[in-house]
């Protein structure tokens, strides 16, 4: 009973923070120049990494990445200013697509 309870407590969580705080498609910034590696949230969002059922996605190129594989998170303003920054293991490309989804803070 208690998890049932607990689960449906998470669920409604899950919708409310999504409802005014959920960005999805946005368009990280940085050049794509076949170097740069690291692309942050436009302007001055930044997004939340410790919700275990809300985070970022990170999309290349349509293709939905894995974090620690093929993407780290960085707060630039140090630890517990919020994340702002995602570093890819790749260079991109001026025809490359970053896309991400995720909750601001």
């Amino acid at each position: 009973m208690y998890l049932i309870n607990y689960l449906s407590l998470q669920t409604a969580q899950q919708q409310f923070i999504a409802i005014g705080r959920y960005r999805t498609g946005v368009g990280l910034v940085g050049p794509k120049d076949g170097v740069n590696h690291t692309f942050t949230t436009p302007g001055l969002e930044k997004f939340t990494q410790n919700l275990p059922f809300l985070t970022i996605s990170v999309y290349f190129n349509g293709v939905r990445q894995t974090w620690l594989d093929d993407y780290i998170l960085v707060e630039s303003g140090g630890a517990g200013t919020g994340f702002d920054t995602v570093i890819m293991s790749v260079a991109l490309r001026s025809w490359d697509h970053l896309l991400a989804d995720y909750v601001t803070i």
